[in-house]
């Protein structure tokens, strides 16, 4: 399996929906507002998975894109 880092899916992304960044080795996420809002520096952290779920913005829970990143590539 070849990896696919971040910046190669950046421009297949929906630009109207929420985002929620995961980092697997943390578990850690960050919310934003649409994938424009997501930093570069996630361009070069490695796709781990991707699904549609619920987290919080603002206080309420929306659906949003969760895209979960690595920051080494791991075989499944």
């Amino acid at each position: 399996m070849k990896p696919i880092q971040f910046k190669e899916i950046r421009t297949y992304c929906s630009v109207i929906d929420p985002v929620s960044i995961c980092m697997i080795e943390t578990l850690l996420y960050e919310n934003y507002e649409t994938i424009l809002d997501v930093p570069e520096t996630y361009d070069n952290k490695y796709l781990y998975g991707f699904g549609i779920i619920e987290s919080e913005f603002d206080h309420t829970f929306k659906k949003c894109i969760e895209i979960m990143l690595s920051e080494a590539f791991k075989k499944k």
